[in-house]
């Protein structure tokens, strides 16, 4: 985790109104280029109704992802928006079937939304009916190539449903899984590379002088090959490691593994690596996994003080030494 910071309860009784603004700031140096999270929770409120949030950011390159509690009922996570003085752009990547856009709430003295195409084409108007509703009904023989398109609202309040980006059938490449950006100069392809390379940290442990080997695993979500290519980074001086392959050609939605092959340093010491991976076909995103290796036996080969302490953020294989399964769906 590189920071945190708490906005404490405004005080304000359910359905009186909203509280007063509070801001919070969390910062870090990234010193080494990857995927970051910002992770936003309300305590006490797992679906997000209790409470309206915004953000900046010098990150150029940012998606926002709408993750609620679980409901009993087919998963949703709808796109609301609750800022009626300014206009607002929702950009997403639109499935390749017949597509519906619904709206609610929406500001009917503000103007109409209207979806535009990556060329910057209307592909309809959503006319807003006197009770705040909108709808749109968008063919499966429409053209669209995998770039964003734009969802315009002139007043930014609506509660917004898309198919494919807020609900999904099994046919949906990206289930589950609600990304969109304000800005279209921010997005990335987070979908596609989301586990491209992991377990992001993986601690190991041996006798000194031995030599090991500990399988990364490469993935994309993507519905094509995908050359990846592989490389090992040392943040304080090489030392004895190599990985057996510099690119890596992983199948449609298949993940293939890399093995990385370490001697354990001496007695009393460790040694860190980055295994970076970067999809040839999208260079501009790339991200990596973190191998360190120590000189002596796993916690977990040992008896563990009680109570066991799990820290935020923190995986047990970073405390203990064991390896977890990491899921390769979208959620």
């Amino acid at each position: 985790m590189c920071d945190e910071a708490s906005i404490p309860d405004s005080g304000t009784s359910r359905g009186r109104g909203e509280g007063p603004l509070q801001r919070a700031r969390v910062s870090t140096h990234v010193a080494r280029t990857g995927v970051y999270a910002l992770n936003i929770t309300v305590s006490q409120d797992r679906y997000g109704e209790e409470i309206v949030w915004g953000f900046r950011t010098n990150c150029p390159r940012y998606v926002i992802e709408t993750s609620r509690g679980h409901r009993d009922e087919p998963h949703r996570e709808p796109i609301v928006l609750a800022a009626s003085g300014r206009p607002a752009d929702v950009f997403f990547l639109p499935r390749p079937g017949s597509m519906t856009i619904d709206l609610a709430g929406v500001s009917q003295s503000a103007g109409d939304p209207e979806v535009f195409d990556a060329r910057g084409a209307s592909r309809g108007v959503l006319r807003t009916a006197g009770d705040g509703r909108a709808s749109l009904t968008l063919p499966a023989k429409e053209k669209r190539d995998g770039t964003l398109w734009r969802l315009h609202l002139p007043a930014a309040h609506a509660v917004i449903e898309i198919d494919g980006v807020t609900r999904w059938e099994r046919s949906d490449p990206y289930q589950d899984s609600c990304c969109w950006t304000p800005d279209a100069r921010s997005w990335f392809p987070l979908l596609a590379y989301r586990w491209l390379v992991t377990p992001y940290h993986r601690t190991v442990y041996g006798a000194p002088g031995a030599a090991g080997e500990i399988r990364f695993q490469l993935h994309a979500n993507t519905e094509r090959e995908e050359p990846i290519s592989c490389a090992l980074e040392f943040p304080d001086g090489s030392w004895p490691a190599r990985l057996d392959a510099d690119l890596v050609t992983l199948p449609a939605r298949r993940p293939v593994h890399v093995a990385l092959h370490y001697t354990v340093p001496p007695a009393g010491e460790a040694r860190t690596c980055h295994i970076r991976a970067t999809p040839v076909n999208a260079p501009g995103f790339t991200t990596y996994a973190t191998l360190r290796v120590v000189a002596g036996d796993a916690p977990a080969s040992q008896p563990l003080s009680m109570p066991i302490v799990l820290r935020p953020y923190r995986h047990e294989n970073a405390q203990f030494g064991y390896l977890p399964a990491y899921p390769l769906a979208n959620q």
